[in-house]
């Protein structure tokens, strides 16, 4: 019965978010204000995971930029502004943070502002993947983290350009790239290769797919010079894992 309520409270909570806020104090006097559900989902995901917060002790000297590939509500990117402040003192690196679906983008907008991380930062809204073109994302109307290439059941179909990462990126080399593009990182590898024999450190969400696609990826990661650092961890569905140039 008790298990009963709780599970109650913590449904009421995720639906009157926007109306009750609850605001959290992170590490040096910045605000993360939990307005909606789909920000507590994302904290937990991000601010709740150990294994984000090995950033800290990963990443050894001041980034000058960093890429944010499937921001969301662009809580990894706050969460790494705050290890290399507490870190390295009063760094500002470059943020370009990535984002799909346009539900999101007043979202990690007002999170950045609010928040005062994450100073320098270039919000695109766009898939990654190809080159060039468009494709319809799925977004469910129950959760707007939950956006996908695949129509699963009753998600809401919005046409979405791709972005050319290696023309919004230049000549910069990006000291530390996020992906989470919910199974496209295979189709991003392939086309990427020269982006990504410039990258320093990698942090990637590897989905399930056929066992010759995994070594593909694997392959094309380490003719770019990338090796895996640590030990990857098998979470809902998929591999998280830390890649670095060595």
């Amino acid at each position: 019965m008790i298990f009963s309520f709780d599970r109650v409270r913590s449904f009421l909570y995720r639906r009157f978010a926007w109306l009750i806020t609850c605001e959290l104090q992170l590490p040096g006097n910045h605000r993360l204000a939990l307005d909606n559900k789909f920000q507590v989902n994302s904290h937990q995901d991000v601010f709740c995971h150990p294994f984000y917060w090995q950033l800290f002790n990963w990443v050894d000297k001041p980034p000058d930029l960093v890429v944010d590939l499937g921001a969301h509500c662009g809580h990894f990117s706050m969460l790494a502004d705050v290890c290399f402040q507490l870190r390295f003192g009063s760094t500002q690196p470059d943020y370009l943070l990535v984002e799909p679906n346009p539900k999101l983008q007043s979202v990690i907008t007002r999170n950045l502002v609010k928040s005062g991380l994450c100073v320098h930062h270039e919000l695109r809204q766009g898939l990654i993947g190809r080159r060039a073109g468009s494709a319809l994302l799925w977004v469910s109307r129950h959760n707007f983290l939950s956006a996908s290439l695949r129509k699963n059941g009753s998600e809401r179909g919005i046409s979405v350009e791709y972005l050319d990462l290696e023309r919004l990126v230049g000549n910069r080399q990006i000291d530390l790239l996020k992906v989470d593009i919910e199974g496209a990182e295979y189709e991003f590898a392939r086309n990427y290769p020269k982006l990504l024999g410039g990258v320093k450190r990698l942090i990637i969400e590897i989905h399930e797919a056929p066992e010759p696609h995994q070594q593909e990826l694997l392959g094309i990661l380490l003719k770019a010079g990338l090796h895996i650092a640590g030990k990857p961890l098998n979470h809902a569905g998929f591999k998280l894992a830390m890649f670095q140039r060595e």
